[in-house]
Order: C-alpha cells, then sequence, then structure tokens
C-alpha cells in the first residue's frame, strides 16, 4: 500500500522549464464569551502552505503549517513536509503520514525521512523518524504535579518490501518503534508511565484469481513491551531479543481481515469479510484500533432498470471476549439494507433500514439479570426529494423531506423498560437558485423527540441561509441563521446561531475569506445559566 502523502511525477514536467506553484494562507482567530468559561483564547493564528516547485524537471511538492498553538505546548503543532517523486522514486521528508498497513503503520505523523522504490513489479519502501515529541506541560496550573501530561520521545524505523501490481500483490511490512527513556528527567516522569517498545511484522496482499473474483488479506502480530526498564525476563526467540527488550511487561497481540469478493461490469458484488484482532492489540505506528473484535459479515451491492433502483446490504455476526478475561461475552446481529430509487429526473427515493441486537453471555461469572446487557437497537429512514428547473434551466428547486425512527429495546428483565427510548427525527428542507443573478435562498424545519421513562424531550427549530454572488462570482456574501428551542423536564433552552460569510477573489492569485457567527444559549428557566459566545475568522490566500 502507498503512503497516503501527495507526490508529484516528474516526468508530467519538462525538464527544461522551472516553475513554482501552490497557495499560501494565513488566518486570524478571534473568540470572545459572555457567561461561560472561554473555551479559546481571544486571539490566535494559523499560517498554511502547498507549494510544488519544479527546478528544471526536480519537482519538490511540500506543504507546511504553523500556529501560535506551539507556543503554549509541547507537542508540534507546526509542520512542514515534502515528497518528490521521478518515476518510480519517491521521497518523504519532514512531517508526513506514511501508510503502509493499517495495522503496522498506519496513517501516523511521522518527522523524519523515507523513500518508496516501485520499479516495475517491486515494491519497496523505508521510514526513520520521530513519531512523538517529548511532552512535559502541567495542565493545571494550580496543581501541577498532579495535573502533568508526560510522554517520551518516540522513534519508529519500518521496512516493506513486496511484489506485484495494483490488482495482484504482496506486502511484507516490519516496524520498530521504541520510546526515548532519556527524553525526560526521571523527576518528570509520572508514576506508572514508563517507556515502552514495540515490534510489529505485517502481511498487506491482494490476489485476483479472475477478473471477477479477488481476494484481501492483511495481518500482524505485535509484540508490545510496555516498560523497558522491568528487570523480570522471559524466555524468547534470541531473534526477537536482539532487536526489542522482552521481559515480564511483554505481551503478544494478533490483527487479521480479509475479504473475498465477487464483481461483475453490471454492479453486482457479493462479499464475504472476517475481521480478528486480539484483546489489547496496539501498534504504535497507528493512533487508534478498536481490538477484542470478532466479526463475520456478508455485503451486497446491485443496480438495475438503468441503475435507476439501487441496492446495498450486510448482515453479520461480532462478539468480544475472545480470549474468555472479561465477565461477560457480549454477541451482535449487524444487519443494514439501503434502497434508492430514481426513476424521473424530478424525482426519488431513499430507504435505509438498520437492526443491531446485542446479547450478552456468561463469561467468567455467571451474569445477574439486574445487568445483563440484552439489546435491539432499530433504525428506519425515509428521503424523498424532488428538484424541479423552469423550461429555460435558469431557476432550481429542490425539496428533500427526512423522516427517521431509531428504536432501543432493553430486553433486561429488571432495567430494560428504563432504558429503553425512541427517537423521532423530522426535516423538511426547500431550496431555490437563480442561476443569472447568482443568488440562492434555503431553508430548513426540523423537528426531533426523544420518549423515555424518565421523560421526554424535544428540538424544534429551523434555518434560514441566503446567499448573494457579485461579479461572475467574484464576490460572495452569505447570511444564515437558526433557532432552535429544546424542552426537557428541567428546563428550556432557546439557541440563536447567526452568521456571516464573505468571500472576494482579488484577481487571479489573491482571495479573502471572512467569517463571522454568534452562539446564544438563552436558558429560559434561569437566566442565570445563559451564554453567549462570537467566533470570527479572517483568512488571506495567494494562489501562484
Amino acid at each position: 500500500m502507498a503512503a497516503k502523502v501527495n507526490a508529484q511525477d516528474l516526468t508530467h514536467f519538462k525538464e527544461n522549464k522551472s516553475s513554482v506553484h501552490g497557495s499560501i494562507s494565513a488566518t486570524g482567530i478571534f473568540y470572545n464569551s459572555q457567561g461561560i468559561t472561554p473555551r479559546k483564547t481571544p486571539f490566535s493564528y494559523i499560517l498554511n502552505g502547498n507549494l510544488v516547485v519544479n527546478l528544471k524537471g526536480l519537482v519538490l511538492p511540500f506543504s507546511f503549517t504553523y500556529s501560535d498553538r506551539n507556543k503554549s505546548f509541547r507537542q508540534p503543532f507546526n509542520q512542514f513536509g515534502l515528497s518528490p517523486k521521478y518515476k518510480w522514486i519517491t521521497l518523504h521528508l519532514g512531517y508526513r503520514n506514511i501508510n503502509f498497513s493499517k495495522y503496522v503503520l498506519g496513517g501516523h505523523t511521522i518527522f523524519g525521512a523515507g523513500i518508496e522504490l516501485n520499479p516495475g513489479k517491486f515494491r519497496f519502501g523505508a521510514v526513520y523518524g520521530r513519531l512523538r515529541k517529548f511532552t512535559n506541560q502541567a495542565t493545571n496550573v494550580n496543581n501541577p504535579l498532579n495535573d502533568t501530561i508526560t510522554s517520551f520521545t518516540r522513534k519508529v524505523m519500518s521496512v516493506k518490501i513486496g511484489v506485484g501490481t495494483k490488482k495482484t500483490f504482496f506486502d511484507l511490512i516490519i516496524m520498530r518503534a521504541a520510546d526515548d527513556s532519556a527524553s525526560l528527567d526521571p523527576s518528570a516522569i509520572e508514576t506508572g508511565n514508563f517507556p515502552a517498545t514495540n515490534l510489529v511484522t505485517g502481511i498487506n496482499s491482494r490476489i485476483a484469481f479472475t477478473k471477477n473474483i479477488h481476494l484481501e488479506l492483511e495481518g500482524a502480530y505485535s509484540i508490545y513491551t510496555t516498560n523497558q526498564n522491568s528487570t523480570v525476563s522471559i524466555n524468547a526467540p534470541e531473534f526477537i531479543t536482539k532487536i526489542i527488550p522482552v521481559n515480564l511487561s511483554t505481551m503478544g497481540y494478533m490483527a487479521l481481515r480479509g475479504l473475498l469478493e465477487y464483481r461483475n461490469r453490471k454492479g453486482l458484488k457479493l462479499g464475504l469479510a472476517y475481521r480478528r484482532i486480539d484483546p489489547g492489540y496496539k501498534s504504535m505506528g497507528t493512533y487508534f484500533i478498536n481490538n477484542d473484535v470478532e466479526n463475520l459479515t456478508f455485503k451486497t451491492s446491485f443496480s438495475t432498470f438503468k441503475r435507476k433502483l439501487r441496492f446495498s446490504g450486510s448482515i453479520g455476526l461480532e462478539r468480544n471476549n475472545l480470549n474468555t478475561a472479561r465477565n461477560a461475552t457480549t454477541n451482535k446481529m449487524i444487519g443494514s439494507a439501503m434502497v434508492s430509487y430514481d426513476p424521473v429526473r424530478i424525482f426519488g427515493i431513499t430507504i435505509n433500514y438498520s437492526n443491531y441486537s446485542i446479547n450478552q453471555q456468561p463469561g467468567r461469572i455467571q451474569i445477574a439479570d439486574s445487568v445483563k446487557l440484552y439489546q435491539s437497537n432499530g433504525t428506519f429512514m425515509v428521503m424523498p426529494h424532488f428538484q424541479f428547473f423552469n423550461s429555460k434551466n435558469t431557476i432550481s428547486q429542490f425539496v428533500s423531506l427526512v423522516f427517521s425512527n431509531m428504536k432501543l429495546n432493553d430486553k433486561n428483565p429488571t432495567a430494560g423498560y428504563n432504558n429503553s427510548f425512541t427517537t423521532i427525527n423530522n426535516m423538511l428542507t426547500y431550496g431555490i437558485t437563480f442561476i443569472p443573478v447568482e443568488l440562492s435562498v434555503n431553508t430548513t424545519l426540523n423537528y426531533n423527540k426523544v420518549n423515555m421513562t424518565a421523560g421526554n424531550s424535544t428540538n424544534t427549530g429551523g434555518t434560514l441561509g441566503i446567499s448573494k454572488g457579485f461579479m461572475k462570482n467574484k464576490l460572495s456574501l452569505g447570511l444564515a441563521a437558526n433557532l432552535t428551542q429544546s424542552v426537557n423536564a428541567q428546563q428550556t433552552m432557546l439557541v440563536f446561531t447567526p452568521s456571516l460569510t464573505a468571500r472576494a477573489k482579488l484577481g487571479k492569485h489573491h482571495s479573502l475569506l471572512l467569517k463571522a457567527n454568534m452562539i446564544s444559549n438563552n436558558n429560559v428557566t434561569n437566566n442565570n445559566l445563559s451564554s453567549t459566545e462570537q467566533i470570527g475568522d479572517f483568512s488571506y490566500v495567494f494562489n501562484f
């Protein structure tokens, strides 16, 4: 799998020319509040840049982000990186998001250097850098000893080697990451915050058996040592102990994903997917992976009547407690279906239905009826829409409706009656656009009601928006306002959120953008709990 970063192929440029193109933007953010503790600073700024420099055939695409927020927190918000590419060679320098495998190194920001080589069917990639910068930041100035965020500098090295094409390939990925124990002063380390080490080996493959049938496999095994300093060793193969420390805090986890899919030219898809993630699975090369889960899913989709009628659906089983360490096992039945029908140009309708059931079974101990989880959650939604044009196609109108009903049925014999609830959501949207004069008006009315044993709550409101373009859309203005009333047994809230948006294009290269909005929370029941916030953004963008 290639890295998910921007790169530029030098073969798209002539070697006897030099050029620079891209964009640079500067944004100032203003904030003010009354009645509540401020959630932002009164002023902050962000600088962004995306550039492609072509120096007689040497093409260097790069990007950067700089913000004043870095002054108050040690984790880097200011980032700069580039990924020049020539034919089958790609370099990664600076801050990059590399994706070799979702279970090994998947989308984590790295500050460092990397290379990818794809000559023909050979696939190679390597990266070395820093996953995380050390942090020792007090979050509460009144109690810095107890409220402090600390983390070690974390470095990574990963290699991918494989063979194949986009349709059929096999990759082997290895990653080693470790915390630098010397990056933090011992006195600043929180109790239980130890330097960790991680070694992950994974595969990523796709096999096309025929033009219509293919198999996808992705898996990894992660060896994670949570405390490098532990002196209690355990038996492990010598080739592993030479790479990472193995001790009593070392654990091994496995992740596996597979998909067998059939497709034909008429749009029919049939797929059988399997996924199993061990309890506790983690990799330093990913931000988060949902673990302790196993599921088997069948899915299908097709279209007919010249693609006017479309259907997609899936049904499957899911469970947790894979190592039987939990007190109970939760089994889920997962199913969903969607039908979309557009018989004529002016009308269409979409129907969605999903049903999820959960049933806990005893694990290590017997489950009392009062705490047993046994629920079903069903959602039904109908969305018809209409679109009209006048005879000259200068005026278009759009109308859509949403009728949604969601019901949670808790079948617990003791507490289920109190936990069950029903949600009704209805929404009507109308919009009209006068194309010659660049004027659009839209409005939305919505109604939401939640019925529970403890009490009901309703949200009723509407939105009105107007946008107008001038001088062939070189200048555009937009006004919008939303008013919502929320009522429950305890209080009544009236929320008003007006907003203004203005955009101006100054020639070919310059543009200005202004956004301003207010959030007014009026507590009708207790005016002392009312609050107001004002937020404004002003941006300048230079394109070249």
